[in-house]
């Protein structure tokens, strides 16, 4: 196998422990940082010349993998109609005072989500309003009755990655930087931008996802399913923002990360062991508890290692 058919190989790869096969255009967006340099025009003629890659309706998969097709176009529909539901959920998240940005990880942006699918946010508060613009968001979506928790997954907000405006990097302390990790932030999708160019200095500050994704940032419609703020709904937020931005809205900070702090200890220690993937600090906070990450990671590198 030459580099450049390794290079092909190595999306696919990862795809298919997510049940996902990929069209041409995927592949090239996929492709790692430390493989050869190629251009699309050449990923199409080489996987139509793969005799290892199986091709059906534009989607390419691993041998024998072809029954990822039917799976795929059914997810894809499915995606499609949670995208939909989540857009008009997330109008009333412009009432969140501090939010700044709602982005978009997981299998949504995948568009391989399945029927009990949530809708994973990262969101990007005020500075030094972290404890305060998550209590406040959380209570929005709990009255809203979209709020992950327990079973309740199906078409539930889970709010699972908040960070500051002045600190919007995944750094390796909040997160490993793996191909999985860069994956999830490199399809990470605006949804509601309340701040602009939150969203830029998002990709900015990450410019390590570059040394894994060779073709990242993508040219293309990142802000394809972003919304416009709701007028009202964003003067509102405004009007709330001012009554917390003084010596209360300090105090109030204070209180409510002191709260939450402890909640989210007592929280962990309830939890079964497993690999952990959450991280508390006043800038940033991570909760992905009983993370599949590493389980998924030692697969992948398990079978790369097999390509000959």
């Amino acid at each position: 196998m030459t580099a450049q058919e390794k290079s092909l190989i190595i999306p696919l790869v990862y795809y298919d422990l997510l049940d996902r096969p990929l069209t041409a255009l995927e592949i090239f967006k996929y492709l790692r940082a430390d493989g050869p340099e190629i251009s699309f025009s050449s990923v199409r003629r080489q996987l139509e010349e793969a005799t290892n890659i199986g091709q059906q309706n534009g989607l390419y998969f691993l041998a024998n993998r072809q029954s990822l097709v039917a799976i795929r176009q059914k997810r894809l529909k499915l995606t499609q109609l949670k995208w939909k539901k989540l857009r008009k959920l997330s109008r009333f998240l412009t009432l969140a005072p501090f939010l700044r940005l709602a982005a978009v990880t997981g299998s949504l942006t995948a568009y391989n989500a399945q029927e009990l699918s949530d809708f994973d946010l990262l969101v990007v508060l005020k500075k030094n309003r972290l404890w305060l613009g998550r209590l406040l968001l959380t209570i929005l979506v709990s009255t809203m009755s979209r709020r992950r928790h327990g079973q309740l997954t199906k078409d539930r907000i889970c709010l699972n990655c908040y960070l500051t405006e002045e600190n919007l990097e995944i750094t390796t302390k909040v997160k490993p930087r793996d191909w999985h990790a860069a994956q999830e932030y490199g399809r990470l999708t605006p949804l509601l931008e309340i701040k602009k160019e939150t969203y830029t200095n998002f990709i900015k500050a990450n410019v390590w996802l570059a040394a894994f994704l060779k073709n990242y940032p993508w040219p293309n419609g990142a802000n394809a399913k972003k919304i416009q703020p709701s007028k009202i709904l964003n003067l509102i937020r405004q009007v709330f923002e001012r009554s917390l931005n003084g010596t209360i809205g300090d105090w109030l900070e204070k209180t409510a990360g002191k709260w939450q702090g402890r909640r989210i200890n007592r929280k962990r220690q309830n939890e079964q062991p497993g690999p952990d993937q959450v991280f508390v600090s006043n800038y940033c906070l991570m909760f992905h508890p009983q993370s599949k990450s590493d389980r998924l990671m030692k697969e992948f590198h398990l079978k790369i290692s097999n390509l000959n």
